[in-house]
């Protein structure tokens, strides 16, 4: 299983309205699709070719600030989260575990 980083813009998605409506959605992947599989931890659909099923399954809450990622030798090296163009990206294990580390006390499980 493989972690994965979706981008999203605030400008375009109300992330925490549609976790409301669903927790189960869908995310254009056109980038590294070939590498995705079920279990992989992560517009309009008629114009995107390439989705990825996903389900949400907590809330990290506060959120983890980019600020705060930047600051953290392990992560903050991780280019992505200096900012990256794309819909979406892998996640190495150890930033995959440093994250996990910093998000796991903010955790909010989504209801069933």
């Amino acid at each position: 299983m493989a972690d994965w980083i979706f981008a999203g813009n605030s400008r375009h998605c109300d992330l925490d309205a549609l976790v409301a409506a669903s927790r189960e959605h869908w995310w254009g992947t056109p980038r590294y699709r070939d590498r995705m599989a079920v279990g992989d931890q992560p517009a309009d659909p008629a114009r995107l070719r390439w989705r990825t099923d996903i389900r949400f399954d907590y809330r990290i809450r506060p959120p983890l600030l980019r600020s705060d990622l930047l600051e953290d030798g392990r992560l903050g090296s991780f280019r992505p989260f200096r900012g990256f163009q794309g819909s979406n990206v892998p996640v190495p294990l150890d930033v995959a575990a440093a994250l996990a580390a910093r998000a796991a006390p903010r955790l909010e499980p989504l209801g069933t």
